[in-house]
């Protein structure tokens, strides 16, 4: 008997595993704190399902919950490559976060790849080549805050790179980030977000921008802490009677679901509709898909898309909609300029009297001549870190991971202010009921 070349076990750490297709409610606990996780997470899988590799998800919690020794014995013994795909976690909020990922980093004795991370900074910051990590509100640091978090990131990094051959950044700015941390040039490959690459090296965006007419179907993403985009939002409700808003982050898909306040102390702008007396809620206008496929699959029925929310664009992209990104910070504007993704500039909307003018400055001749080299760019990565991708070979595996993920794909949706569907169980019983066949 001849012997069998061991699969490698790759591990991959998501939020949920790809194919689950969990109830909504549920699924709003396993999104880490916002849907579009999900996206980049689940391109990278997809990306790595190729024959040969035996390929896992290790979910947040078996990443990070219990003993360090115990969980780093547990990966040195059970996995052979773990993969990181990673957001914009150079910013103030996740400090705590790269010490104890660099706790777990620096007691493997496994390749470690990280996919994809960035660094999050104002634009202003951006312009004068100030390296200053900061929150979405804009707001930064004190200096001996910013230092604790200079070392935690250099930490992290340094972790990553003793068991990598190179770490893949978002874009330009955050390699010059980590440049300014002191890492070498060589040791970082800008390899934009994985989440644009989910559908392979052939995708590509229908140039024709969208004609827009009063009954044209929209979705739109907001961030309630981005007070200059509240006037185009209420506009937009206004003039387009079918426009709708994606609820991607964690509170606002838990208030469409359960129709109770999520956030009762929030006082900001009454014009972006958290709460549940909001105009938008109680008109049916506010929704949440459960899974990353049924959102794309979701978006596909939509004219135009466009809001700050990075990923709430790249759904809409995958999904074959234009869309438009509104830029506010280092993170959005990296990705925007990295993948030639239709965007304007927070601070240039007072420039734009309607979504007409952002339909506009649509324009994907440059996403889609970009494409195959940034594709191409990103497998190399993979590559010179010693990991195969599913584009190579018969894709055997890759279809598969397509099958797999296909009954998600099929979750219905949540609209606000709206009863939830029952379940056939649920209403076979209630007939049972009815009828007196219920248990005695």
């Amino acid at each position: 008997m001849s012997d069998q070349v061991k699969p490698t076990r790759t591990f991959v750490r998501t939020c949920q595993k790809p194919d689950a297709s969990l109830p909504p409610l549920q699924s709003t606990d396993l999104i880490g704190g916002n849907q579009g996780n999900l996206l980049y997470q689940f391109s990278t899988v997809r990306a790595l399902a190729t024959d040969g590799v035996d390929l896992s998800t290790i979910s947040y919690r078996q990443f990070e919950k219990g003993a360090v020794e115990e969980r780093a014995e547990w990966l040195n013994s059970e996995c052979d490559h773990l993969v990181l795909p990673l957001s914009s976690s150079f910013r103030l909020q996740m400090l705590k976060n790269l010490g104890l990922w660099a706790d777990l980093l620096e007691l493997l004795t496994i390749p470690v790849t990280v996919v994809g991370i960035g660094a999050q900074l104002r634009l202003a910051d951006v312009e004068a080549e100030n390296y200053v990590p900061s929150r979405v509100t804009g707001i930064t640091a004190s200096a001996a805050q910013i230092e604790e978090h200079e070392a935690a990131s250099r930490r992290f990094v340094a972790a990553v790179l003793d068991r990598s051959t190179s770490i893949g950044v978002r874009g330009e700015v955050s390699k010059k980030y980590l440049q300014h941390l002191g890492f070498p040039a060589d040791r970082i490959d800008v390899i934009g977000c994985p989440s644009v690459f989910m559908w392979g090296p052939d995708f590509r965006m229908p140039e024709q921008p969208p004609r827009l007419t009063a009954r044209s179907t929209m979705s739109l993403s907001f961030d309630h802490r981005i007070n200059a985009t509240a006037d185009l939002l209420e506009r937009t409700v206004r003039d387009y009677p079918r426009s709708t808003v994606y609820m991607q982050e964690r509170l606002g898909a838990q208030m469409v679901i359960t129709g109770k306040e999520t956030r009762p102390d929030w006082n900001g702008d009454m014009r972006f509709p958290v709460h549940v007396d909001h105009p938008l809620f109680r008109q049916h206008r506010l929704e949440y898909y459960p899974t990353a496929w049924s959102w794309i699959r979701h978006l596909k029925g939509m004219d135009f898309a466009y809001g700050p929310r990075l990923h709430g664009t790249v759904a809409a992209t995958l999904a074959g909609t234009s869309a438009h990104l509104l830029v506010h910070d280092s993170r959005t504007l990296e990705i925007a300029h990295h993948h030639h993704l239709p965007h304007t500039l927070i601070e240039r909307l007072d420039e734009v009297r309607s979504v007409d003018d952002l339909v506009a400055r649509q324009d994907y001749t440059a996403f889609n001549a970009e494409y195959p080299e940034l594709f191409a760019r990103f497998t190399a990565f993979l590559g010179r870190n010693g990991l195969r991708n599913a584009y190579e070979g018969d894709r055997t595996a890759l279809a598969a991971f397509d099958a797999s993920t296909e009954r998600a794909a099929s979750a219905a949706g949540v609209v606000s202010n709206t009863r939830p569907r029952r379940t056939l169980r649920q209403t076979l019983g209630r007939v049972r009921r009815a009828v007196g066949l219920g248990r005695r």
